[in-house]
Parts: C-alpha cells; structure tokens; sequence
C-alpha cells in the first residue's frame, strides 16, 4: 500500500516518528515530516522536512497538501512529572494540533489518516485495558490533561468520519520504548529515565511510588511495524491498542535495568511520591484478530537494545 505514496508523519523527528519514517522508507513510501524542531533531525537526506508549529491551521493544510497518507504522532507533553507540571501547557496545544491537523488533512482531501492516541485515555478501575471499555470512568487524574486531549482526538476523528466520510485509524498505544527515545531526565518516560540514572551510576537510584504499579511496554519497532498495517487494514475509526500483552511491576522492571547495567548503587523507592494508576495492561486481542499483527521483541530483549543504543552515543 505505501509503496509510491506521499505520506506526511507529524512529529516526524521524535522517538517514535523517526521509527516510522524508517519503517516507511523500507516499504518505498516518499515521506515528509513536519515538527517544531526542538530534537535533533537524524532523518536520511531523502526525507522532506518540514519545521513548522502545527497549532496553525494553515500550516497543517500546507503539511498535508500532496500527500496520500498521514500518520499524526505530533503531541505536546512529556513523562508523568511534566505533565502534572504543565496541565494547560500539555492540554492546550494538543486540542489544537489536533483539530487543525485533522481540519487540514480534510481540506486537503488525505485519503487515509492515523490518529495516535494513548493507554492514558483509560480509566483507573480496570484490570485490562479493552478498547470498547475507555469511556466507562474518567481518565487517572495524574495525567488527566494529556488523556483528555487523546479522548477529544478521537471523538473528533469519529465526527470527520459522521460528517465527511474520512478514512481514519485510531490506534492507542501502550508505554513505547526503544532506540532513539528522549533520554532527558526532566521529560522522559520511565523506562528511559531508568535507563539515563543506571548508565550515568545516579546512587541513590531513587524510584517514584512504591514500585508496585503494573505497565506493558512496547518496543518502538513493534509499534511502528503494527501502525503502518493498521493504517493498511483497518482504518475505520475503531480504536485498536499496539501493546505486547506482556506486564511487569515497576520495581520488577527497575530491578531488570539494574541488572542489565551492572548498577551496583544504593535502590531507594520514595512512596511520598505519586507512581500514576496502578494498573495499566492493555489486552492485544483487537490487535491480533482485526489487523493480524503480533509483537515479536519481548521486554528483557528491548532493554538490552535500548541500552546498547544509548551507550553507543
């Protein structure tokens, strides 16, 4: 499907952007990206890149012009801590990324378009996360803000759908990880940030919580690699989670880095500190019954990639 095609990738030169615009170069899809620019470019020269604030509408509709495809990742936001820090610095740019980046690729007449949610779109109650149950309670008041503007995202995907017929594919994704993700301390998510305190030999390694909340990660290839098929073959606006299934305790999880980089220091968890909703597991069963994709890079294999990469640079 994507060979030939013009595809626009917004927040094309951040972690998980630079993931699919490789993935995308090896199906021979002509790509453009388009950013604020604030993370380096390691783009291939063939990749058209475009730096722009896409809270303008007319630059949404100059992003989107030409092109056949679009794949929407740009957010405002961070970890946890950024987030709680910066409520209308997180919720307001991304309402109007949102709308006018959907506003312009209608204009523009994009045959298909991808629309990046979150697990944070989830509330706090549930066990496992299944699509049809995110409006059942309201979003984890930790990072209420940033899962609001993902749930008025895809509400206003379903209503270009309603109104104008676009071919649109939601996909909510579980906690990314892998080579290439933003490694600063103030910004970054947690496996990360486990990874820059382990490296840089951070003693004490103080950890937020108790350690006792439950995640699923997802290796950034697995997430670029089950994006471009949901795009090819389920783009009707149904939300579909890109998870492993796989869940680990974060202090499991901590314990694991610690191993994989011969931390020899001091592990301290600070429980006067808050460590988000306890429980985030995302079932995959959408994922493997509609779009037919199953993750294939286990958790303790991602690590060590990611570790390598970051040591590498």
């Amino acid at each position: 499907m994507y060979d030939g095609k013009k595809v626009l990738v917004t927040g094309g030169t951040g972690f998980i952007g630079t993931n699919l615009v490789e993935r995308l170069l090896n199906l021979g899809a002509n790509v453009r990206t388009v950013s604020r620019g604030i993370r380096k470019n390691i783009l291939p020269s063939k990749v058209e890149v475009v730096r722009d604030d896409l809270t303008n509408l007319q630059s949404c509709r100059s992003a989107a012009k030409g092109m056949d495809y679009v794949f929407h990742l740009a957010a405002a936001g961070g970890g946890l801590v950024y987030n709680m820090n910066h409520p209308a610095g997180t919720l307001t740019p991304n309402l109007l990324i949102n709308t006018n980046m959907l506003e312009g690729a209608r204009i523009e007449n994009v045959q298909r378009y991808l629309f990046t949610s979150s697990s944070s779109v989830y509330p706090p109650n549930l066990e496992v996360l299944e699509e049809e149950k995110a409006w059942e309670g309201n979003p984890h008041g930790s990072d209420s803000f940033f899962a609001w503007s993902k749930r008025i995202g895809e509400l206003q995907a379903r209503a270009y759908v309603d109104e104008y017929g676009m071919s649109i594919a939601l996909v909510r994704l579980g906690n990314p990880y892998g080579p290439g993700d933003n490694f600063d301390p103030e910004t970054s998510h947690v496996i990360p940030a486990l990874v820059h305190k382990a490296v840089n030999k951070v003693n004490p390694f103080v950890v937020w919580g108790a350690g006792e909340a439950v995640r699923s990660f997802v290796h950034v290839k697995d997430v670029v690699n089950a994006m471009t098929q949901v795009l090819e073959v389920y783009p009707i606006c149904d939300p579909v989670n890109i998870a492993t299934g796989e869940s680990v305790k974060v202090k499991d999880l901590v314990k694991m880095v610690l191993e994989l980089t011969n931390y020899k220091g001091e592990l301290k968890f600070d429980t006067s500190k808050p460590e988000g909703h306890l429980l985030k597991v995302m079932s995959v069963k959408k994922l493997q019954d509609k779009v037919g994709y199953r993750p294939m890079i286990n958790l303790r294999e991602g690590i060590r990639d990611t570790i390598k990469w970051y040591l590498n640079r």
